[in-house]
């Protein structure tokens, strides 16, 4: 992936508590399983391409920029 920036397991499970996972899956292209041991703390590892697909689609709506930028 580009310049993705990459969350951590424990970012990405705090960002999935309000998420479907169905659609996460969908579009992550990562099987509903391994999005729902994240979720649920199940997992204890993931291997880089899983992080990086969630940390693209968890980071994609959000306003992080804006944040860091203080533009207000």
């Amino acid at each position: 992936m580009s310049n993705t920036r990459l969350l951590t397991i424990p970012e990405i499970r705090e960002r999935l508590q309000d998420r479907r996972l169905e659609m996460v899956a969908v579009a992550t292209g990562l099987h509903y399983n391994t999005v729902l041991y994240l979720k649920t703390g199940s997992a204890t590892g993931a291997n880089i391409s899983t992080i990086e697909k969630l940390s693209a689609y968890l980071l994609k709506d959000c306003d992080c920029e804006k944040d860091n930028n203080n533009d207000k």
